[in-house]
């Protein structure tokens, strides 16, 4: 994601958060999200998902994710 970000100075205003998945899994908002494991990302617009993608690092279906964030 660092190398996607670095890309496309556009991506630099869509604020982004890791969180810890051995820290955080049990934690509510992982619930409330439904985060089923580590390497999950999921994007928001206006504080709606517009998608997730779970176990995979492909660049282009991060990419998919941060151009429907914009």
């Amino acid at each position: 994601m660092r190398a996607l970000l670095k890309s496309n100075p556009e991506y630099q205003h869509v604020v982004h958060m890791q969180v810890d998945w051995d820290t955080w899994r049990d934690a509510e908002i992982t619930k409330m999200l439904e985060i089923p494991r580590r390497s999950t990302l999921v994007m928001f617009n206006k504080g709606e998902e517009v998608g997730r993608v779970v176990a995979q690092t492909s660049q282009s279906a991060i990419e998919a994710l941060f151009k429907a964030a914009m």
